[in-house]
């Protein structure tokens, strides 16, 4: 019963993390906000990114936990089908914002569509050595290619590593190697292994809690060291920056980690208070559990690259349509679609 209660909870922790990024992207556009709520509340999406990485990690363990003998083949069509389905459509959909917007592509982005389809895509604006940028100008694109990769490294990592008592640390070194390699050449494949630790530290978590049913401070003091020490590791890069800029790297990955040890820390203190108005503050975020990915997928295009106010004067009508078509289509694609799609890819 304790196992279904905080999946419950964990559902309400997605379903706000969901609804917080697109408000964050949304907020800019509302001039009547003030500039200290905007700033102040809703500028942490990044933030918010570590967030999912660590609930994809929790989620992963306790789904293999129930099938310890899935093979590579079984959880390999099981990921595929659930991360590829709705991004197919994703990118669909951005192809179809372009055309909407009465714009025409003179030369297709094959190498942009192709990269994405690799789930290589990132965002350069923010960091060295990116390969793609996300299809079409949907930037949440960005961490898909990390959770796919992180899903893949997951199936060895776990067949290979898991008897070991010391496996966190083994991962903490992959992470640190390649954070490593990246500070001395710039690519993709090394920034995108450098944040397995904090995927896998979500893991250790889950981990913890089907072993010792409950969290303490000591018995998840691996998981802090290990975000601790890649904390420490992406703040010296920024101690010998020129600048600094809080959205840029080398700060944006130093927020990155310091963020998942806030997570984690802040958790643990909340669950040490016996998870106190838990349900009040974001238990209504559970509503929105069951299509996060659709929502966290299709609001970009449709929310802010979709240019429908060239057609309606009326912003909150405009927006009304722009937010049941997010809605509309995650819920066709999530609720309804993806159980034909599994059915259909085994």
């Amino acid at each position: 019963m304790a196992q279904k209660i905080y999946l419950k909870k964990l559902d309400a922790i997605r379903g706000f993390a969901a609804s917080y990024i697109v408000i964050t992207h949304w907020m800019p556009s509302l001039m009547f906000v003030p500039e200290i709520i905007h700033k102040g509340f809703f500028s942490f999406g990044q933030e918010i990114v570590m967030l999912f990485f660590l609930l994809s990690g929790f989620g992963i363990y306790l789904s293999f936990y129930r099938n310890p003998d899935l093979g590579f083949k079984s959880y390999f069509i099981r990921r595929f089908r659930r991360i590829y389905f709705p991004f197919l459509l994703a990118l669909l959909l951005s192809i179809v914002i372009v055309y909407l917007n009465g714009k025409v592509l003179n030369t297709f982005p094959w190498r942009e569509l192709i990269g994405n389809l690799l789930m290589v895509q990132d965002i350069s604006e923010l960091k060295p050595g990116t390969w793609v940028e996300p299809f079409l100008g949907n930037l949440p694109l960005w961490a898909l290619s990390y959770e796919w990769w992180f899903y893949l490294l997951f199936y060895p990592c776990y067949k290979f590593l898991f008897k070991n008592p010391n496996r966190i640390y083994f991962i903490l070194l992959f992470s640190f190697v390649s954070y490593l390699t990246y500070l001395i050449i710039p690519n993709q494949a090394s920034l995108i292994f450098s944040y397995f630790i904090v995927w896998w530290c979500g893991l250790e978590a889950a981990e913890v809690f089907i072993r010792q049913r409950r969290f303490t401070f000591t018995n998840m003091k691996s998981i802090m060291f290990c975000l601790v020490f890649m904390s420490t590791l992406a703040a010296i890069p920024v101690l010998a920056a020129d600048q600094i800029r809080f959205g840029y790297y080398p700060f944006l990955i130093f927020r990155h980690f310091v963020a998942a040890f806030l997570a984690i820390f802040i958790g643990l203190l909340w669950y040490s208070k016996r998870l106190i108005y838990f349900d009040t503050i974001l238990g209504i975020f559970t509503v929105v559990a069951p299509i996060s990915y659709g929502i966290y997928l299709f609001h970009y295009p449709l929310l802010i690259r979709w240019e429908l106010s060239s057609y309606l004067s009326n912003v909150w009508i405009v927006y009304s349509i722009k937010f049941a078509l997010i809605l509309g289509l995650a819920y066709l694609t999530e609720v309804k679609l993806q159980p034909l799609v599994n059915r259909w890819i085994k």
